[in-house]
């Protein structure tokens, strides 16, 4: 069609502007144009480049310049005609309306007045034409124009000079008029060559017979049977078919229609007299009073086929099936296209619906007036409403079998349908790399910010589980590449390689115009590309729904179901809408990973700065202080904000949120164990919930089932060192001295030089009361990790705790300084307190009087110091503990203080804290029985077990109950945690108490056995510490002697 439109163009200059095709016109092609310099509309009407081939030019202008001498009211005349190559066309003018043909279409039978007045104008204009010596040929409905309340006929002489210039004298022989044979004079059907303007006046009968009855004279399947019926056949009467046709009328049709055109009306002057009288009152027509009653079954029947209401109910159904189509879609998980088929069929069903009412609506009316129907033929006899629902059936059946096999198709990993789960090529729950994607643009963050985005949505996939970003970091280590090395899609593989995983994704970020095009590739280790998906962006807005489309296509083909992935919320609604924003949490994301935790924290201040509700970033936030055991106040309150935002997050990021929010802040450790048993049930192997559930049945004292979640946690996922750390910590709590040396050596096999695993062997040695062996790991901890604040101040805090169980505080205090000093590079001022309030109390008990200490410390232990720190980083307890030691006065002060700040109310960990400060108080004022009803409960429930224990043995002794105490001692020394900072005070003093406690009861050999411990333990005591050890050996000396 564009070649034709262009061609025309061509031909007719730039006089007219060519501006759509509006169909085609029996013989010819229709186009719009505009001429330029009048503006108007006209019609340009084009002969087929087939038919042009055998036309004259100069005859065919000779014959339509008879036509385009027409000039009548009821003419369409023709403004121009001309030539080029084999293209010829001729212009008329625009004509606002529609053709009779598209009437008759949209109405079928036509009221007899209006058929009438139709009738009559098209007389008029073949009376003026015959006059001027011009046969139009093809009188039809598509040649009669209707504006307004007149009716126009066009193409006059068309049809003639055509047939004069190809030298061939019947329409049929050239082709051209299809569609017309059920308007053609017998004369014309048989190419006789004295057929006159007579043929005009058979067609307007037959024409007229349609109006009238909604149906030609003759009724045939091919144009040769419909030829050979006007030259064989005698037409029904137009009664037969509508009674209330009046019967002069129908006369004057049928006398139209006769055989023989000497039979026939010989001119249209004759007919337009008849015409006239009809349209007057008494003209024949029967009064609308006079006309029968219909039945009321019929009458029921046409108001039932009405077209507005037919387009009502249809409208109507196709919305119940629509919802019914969408819920099936999107419960039983099938493919987005059956939705779109199902539109599209109703698309479809609509005009079938449409024209099926119109022949039932015509059957309808002959039902109502009484009149015979004939045997309905052609399109019409397959027009019922049977068919068309029996079509609506088939159709939807149709795609309901399409949609099966498709299902069957992916399920069994048969064709193009197949996903790589369905193939085999992936299992249940597949561990993949995500690799960085590359960035092709301009702007540096993009690529991480793909990425990270992409995570948070496959994160969320069932089917499949990612590598944990850090856990990728320790690889990289291991392969000697830099902290800050990107892991692109080769470093990726070769990991993969290393870590036996199946697959990695790839991807990149490119420009596309002004927006951005987003693709991922699932690669195997070995190369081999799996699947490819791409989505793109207008701009950068619309960045975060291209990554959301994108994980949907990647999900997809490795095997989701697609109802899952529909449940899935929108990336810009569980994250942020800021892309800014995004680009700070993609950044953070990869500091943490590199271990600069406090820029990380800090780019995460900044993005939630632009974004107060992005609860991705909040929980970021409470994670990394809570692991790094800082800030507490600072993460706590994140872990509120993100919980309070907990609707923003995916539904896994949710549960973590719950979760941690219950562990931290209320800590109601149930619920935290509710919210990852949620987690575990869609997520059965997610690492972090496992381990997470480990951690809180440590806290609850499990120690078993903290191993059993630990180790799940190992086996699901073997790629980060915390896993190896956490299983051997249990393993050491429940005494597997040599199954926690085991998962170490596993652990220094895979991650050498890994900084956990020299802290834990310490942890270790120290369960083991192996003193030497601890200082032995930390102070190579110490030296290795020199210029990393954070293993600095944790290598130092546990020298200097191991040394105060030596009771050499002298040194001790030095490695606490450093410690101190780095916890302040860190910007944690409470550590700093809790350090120096706890060794101040170790000290204090073991000198029996209260310690010189330096300046520093005092600052650090200072109400100013205390005050300065948010609520929740206050170290109320430890200062309490140590001044119930010395000045119960002071305690009582802190209390109230505490008290007034409200700590206690800011969760059950704070609340517990609280009643064990009080239980000191009572305790040191000389109140036995509140003091230890106090620390019962404030020790129940308490995360550090040994500390429970210690501090119930402490009360104990206070209070006067030797028994209790002696049970509390040694219940803590059968514990082996291995904790320096609780070992440093508790050590020395269980085996001195226990001594003392045995001694009283007259058990010499034990008493001697817990006082060798103890002189042993502060063999290298400081100097001031030695009166004491003296003391103990004077016990020792008594009781062998009294043997």
């Amino acid at each position: 069609m564009a070649e034709l439109r262009d061609r025309l163009q061509s031909a007719l200059g730039s006089g007219y502007r060519v501006e759509k095709e509006l169909g085609g016109g029996g013989m010819s092609r229709v186009f719009l144009a505009e001429e330029v310099r009048l503006g108007r509309r006209v019609v340009v009407k084009v002969l087929p480049p087939e038919m042009s081939a055998g036309v004259s030019v100069d005859r065919f202008e000779r014959e339509i310049q008879l036509a385009a001498k027409l000039q009548h009211p009821h003419v369409v005349p023709l403004l121009t005609a001309g030539s080029s190559d084999d293209l010829l066309y001729y212009i008329m003018p625009f004509i606002e309306g529609e053709s009779l043909r598209a009437k008759l279409a949209r109405e079928g039978e036509l009221p007899v007045s209006e058929a009438l007045r139709i009738l009559r104008d098209v007389l008029d204009a073949l009376s003026y034409a015959h006059h001027q010596h011009v046969v139009h040929r093809d009188i039809k409905p598509d040649n009669v124009l209707l504006s307004g309340k007149h009716a126009l006929v066009t193409d006059f002489g068309v049809a003639k000079a055509v047939a004069e210039s190809t030298g061939k004298h019947t329409l049929t022989s050239m082709g051209v008029a299809l569609g017309t044979p059920a308007y053609m004079a017998p004369e014309q059907a048989t190419a006789d060559p004295h057929t006159d303007h007579r043929a005009d006046i058979y067609a307007v009968g037959a024409m007229a017979y349609e109006m009238l009855s909604g149906r030609p004279p003759f009724a045939a399947t091919t144009a040769q049977a419909m030829l050979a019926a006007h030259v064989t056949e005698a037409p029904e009467p137009v009664t037969k078919h509508r009674t209330t046709v009046p019967a002069a009328l129908n006369e004057l049709i049928l006398k139209c229609l006769e055989k023989k055109p000497a039979d026939r009306w010989q001119k249209a002057d004759e007919l337009i007299p008849h015409v006239a009288a009809m349209l007057t009152p008494t003209g024949g027509t029967t009064p609308t009073a006079t006309q029968p009653h219909p039945a009321a079954a019929a009458a029921e029947a046409a108001v039932a086929v009405d077209p507005l209401r037919v387009a009502g109910l249809f409208a109507a159904s196709s919305l119940v099936v629509l919802v019914v189509v969408y819920l099936v879609v999107q419960l039983v998980g099938l493919p987005d296209w059956v939705f779109l088929g199902a539109v599209g069929l109703l698309v479809v069903g609509l005009p079938i619906m449409l024209l099926t009412s119109r022949y039932e609506r015509k059957r309808a009316a002959a039902a109502l007036t009484g009149a015979h129907q004939t045997t309905p033929v052609g399109l019409e006899r397959h027009v019922t409403w049977n068919k068309a629902l029996l079509g609506g059936g088939v159709a939807f059946g149709g795609l309901a079998l399409l949609a099966a096999t498709y299902m069957v198709m992916r399920a069994f990993g048969i064709g193009p349908a197949a996903t790589l789960m369905a193939t085999g090529t992936f299992g249940q729950r597949e561990l993949l790399i995500l690799s960085d994607f590359a960035n092709r643009t301009t702007d540096s963050t993009l690529g991480a910010t793909v990425t990270e985005l992409l995570r948070v949505s496959l994160t969320e996939s069932p089917v499949m589980r990612l590598a944990d970003p850090a856990r990728l970091a320790e690889s990289r280590a291991r392969m000697q590449l830099a902290p800050e090395a990107r892991i692109d899609e080769a470093v990726a593989r070769e990991i993969a390689e290393r870590e036996s995983i199946k697959a990695i994704i790839a991807g990149e970020v490119v420009p596309l115009g002004g927006g951005y095009l987003v693709s991922a590739r699932v690669v195997s280790a070995t190369g081999d590309v799996l699947t490819a998906q791409q989505a793109s962006a207008a701009s950068a807005g619309e960045l975060i729904g291209a990554v959301d489309q994108l994980s949907a296509k990647l999900r997809e083909r490795i095997g989701e179901s697609l109802r899952s992935i529909r449940r899935t919320l929108p990336l810009e609604l569980v994250t942020t809408g800021s892309l800014r924003a995004l680009r700070l949490y993609a950044q953070a994301t990869q500091a943490e990973i590199t271990g600069d935790e406090d820029r990380a924290v800090a780019m995460l201040d900044e993005a939630v700065a632009i974004d107060s509700t992005f609860a991705m970033a909040y929980r970021k936030i409470a994670t990394i202080l809570t692991n790094n055991f800082g800030q507490r106040a600072k993460a706590r309150a994140a872990a509120v904000k993100a919980y309070e935002l907990r609707d923003r997050l995916t539904e896994r990021e949710r549960g973590y949120a719950t979760a941690q929010y219950h562990t931290d802040v209320t800590g109601r450790r149930d619920e935290a164990l509710a919210a990852y048993r949620t987690i575990l049930e869609q997520y059965p192997d997610d690492h972090r919930a496992l381990n997470n559930s480990g951690v809180l049945y440590f806290q609850l004292g499990d120690h078993e089932r903290s191993r059993d979640f630990y180790l799940r946690a190992l086996q699901t996922d073997s790629t980060w060192s915390l896993g190896f750390t956490n299983l051997a910590f249990e393993q050491k709590n429940l005494g597997q001295f040599a199954e926690a040396a085991q998962t170490l050596d596993a652990m220094e096999a895979r991650f050498p030089n890994n900084p956990r695993t020299t802290e834990a062997r310490a942890f270790l040695a120290m369960a083991q009361r192996d003193l030497d062996g601890a200082t032995r790991h930390l102070t190579g901890l110490r030296t290795s990790q020199l210029g990393n604040p954070a293993w600095e101040a944790d290598a130092a805090e546990h020298l200097a705790f191991v040394e105060a169980a030596r009771g050499q505080f002298r040194e001790s205090e030095a490695l606490l300084s450093d410690a101190i000093a780095a916890n302040t590079r860190r910007n944690l001022p409470a550590e700093g307190q809790r350090l120096a309030a706890w060794w101040q109390r170790d000290r204090a008990a073991a000198l029996g009087s209260r310690p010189a200490s330096s300046p520093r410390l005092e600052r650090l232990m200072s109400a100013e110091a205390l005050a300065a720190l948010p609520v929740a980083d206050r170290q109320y307890e430890a200062l309490i503990e140590y001044y119930a030691l010395l000045d119960p006065g002071r305690a009582r002060a802190l209390y109230r203080e505490m008290e007034r700040s409200g700590q206690a109310e800011l969760g059950l960990e704070f609340e517990r804290g609280s009643h064990r400060s009080a239980a000191w108080v009572f305790l040191a004022e000389g109140n036995p029985r509140e003091g230890l009803e106090r620390m019962r409960t404030g020790v129940n429930g308490w995360t550090c077990g040994p500390c429970g224990l210690v501090a119930m043995a402490s009360a104990h002794d206070i209070a006067g109950g030797a028994d209790s105490s002696l049970h509390y001692w040694h219940a803590y020394l059968e514990t082996t945690w291995g904790i320096p900072s609780i070992d440093s005070g508790a050590l020395p003093m269980a085996y001195r108490r226990l001594g003392e406690l045995y001694e009283a009861r007259g058990d010499r050999p034990k008493a001697v056995q817990y006082y060798g411990q103890f002189v042993e333990l502060w063999t290298s005591a400081d100097p001031e510490l030695q009166p004491v050890v003296a003391e103990v050996k004077q016990r020792m000396a008594r009781l062998v002697g009294e043997r």
